[in-house]
């Protein structure tokens, strides 16, 4: 994925990997993935689930990681 992808595509991507999400859910990590992705220019899908426990967990997972890409 990257900071084109929309909401589809990341709609899909969490599909194949088999995560439901619920809409605010959704929209919060959909929101974190574009900006890692505008930092990193791609995301990977450890990044996805890494994005989803954060969500989920209201734990920032990724703090400092996303910088260490660029």
């Amino acid at each position: 994925m990257d900071k084109h992808s929309g909401e589809a595509a990341f709609k899909h991507a969490l599909d194949d990997m088999g995560i439901q999400l619920s809409s605010s859910s959704f929209e919060h990590a959909f929101a974190r993935m574009k900006r890692v992705a505008d930092l990193t220019g791609e995301v990977s899908a450890i990044q996805v689930r890494a994005i989803v426990d954060e969500v989920v967990t209201g734990t920032e997972i990724l703090q400092g990681v996303a910088e260490s890409f660029r």
